[in-house]
């Protein structure tokens, strides 16, 4: 059974820790992007790119219609 290859040299720390740095920058920006938040141009509410405004609007058409919740004013037992 033949054994690992192994590196001839150590690697720099500088070297490693460029690698690092890079990586980690990468990250930051990707989930930086990932949320973006936007105006609905319909009502002008905040909203999240590619979802529909809290009130149910979505590419100039309404999805849906929210649901206002009017809450108990009873209780029957």
């Amino acid at each position: 059974m033949s054994k690992k290859p192994v590196p001839k040299k150590q690697q720099c720390k500088s070297s490693t820790r460029a690698r690092w740095s890079t990586y980690m920058n990468k990250m930051r920006t990707r989930l930086a992007n990932k949320f973006i938040v936007e105006t609905c141009p319909k009502t002008g509410e905040p909203k999240l790119r590619h979802f529909a405004s809290p009130s149910g609007w979505y590419r100039g058409k309404q999805i849906f219609k929210k649901n206002e919740d009017k809450g108990v004013t009873t209780i029957e037992a």
